[in-house]
């Protein structure tokens, strides 16, 4: 069956997502950057907040209880800041509008907070997208099976003509098993290119 759905996972194939660097750009300070990545990032609250299961005034709240007094406006900044300090993978801005000049659909599923998608408008690809899922609004996250079928009931799409793109082999395995065919991302998107070669679609240079 021919791929005609491009369907991409957002941290680390998009934009970067560097949690360490975020809270040391927020902080300044390798210690207490430590203590904020301890705090907010490195947590089961995280993950819960992405799955839907708590709100991000609720996870601030958990991770201010963590964090000495001192930190509390810095870790409120770093909550409200660090979707804005996502950098560019390079080469996704040019793959993505040569994914939809080559007639692909163009469809984001990640796992990811409630202020996204919302915080990607801003983005140079955003227009590019026919469509977004993003955890914590589906209350599932990758690589539950049940998140790859609604992005493709949602947009009536057929798995078997999407490649889904994401960089944690985890979440790869979850698209397979959701009848996608799926590629694990390191970084190059030449490979994606040759990937979807391989699968009878060319993207124009």
């Amino acid at each position: 069956m021919k791929v005609r759905n491009l369907v991409l996972d957002m941290g680390n194939v998009l934009l970067t997502w560097e949690p360490k660097t975020f809270a040391l750009r927020a902080v300044g300070n390798d210690q207490d950057a430590d203590i904020l990545y301890m705090a907010l990032f490195d947590t089961p609250e995280w993950h819960l907040h992405d799955a839907g299961q708590i709100t991000e005034e609720e996870l601030l709240g958990i991770a201010l209880s963590r964090t000495p007094r001192r930190l509390h406006d810095t870790l409120k900044l770093l909550l409200d800041q660090w979707p804005r300090w996502m950098a560019p993978i390079p080469g996704a801005d040019s793959f993505t509008k040569r994914a939809r000049d080559a007639g692909l659909g163009l469809y984001l599923l990640s796992n990811a907070g409630t202020r996204f998608p919302e915080a990607l408008k801003e983005r140079a690809y955003y227009p590019r997208f026919h469509g977004m899922v993003v955890s914590a609004h589906e209350k599932v996250s990758k690589p539950d099976r049940r998140i790859y079928e609604r992005l493709c009931e949602r947009y009536a799409l057929l798995p078997g003509e999407c490649l889904f793109v994401d960089d944690l082999i985890e979440n790869v395995a979850g698209a397979v098993k959701a009848g996608m065919a799926a590629h694990q991302f390191d970084g190059d998107y030449k490979k994606v290119e040759d990937r979807l070669r391989s699968m009878g679609v060319a993207l124009p240079h």
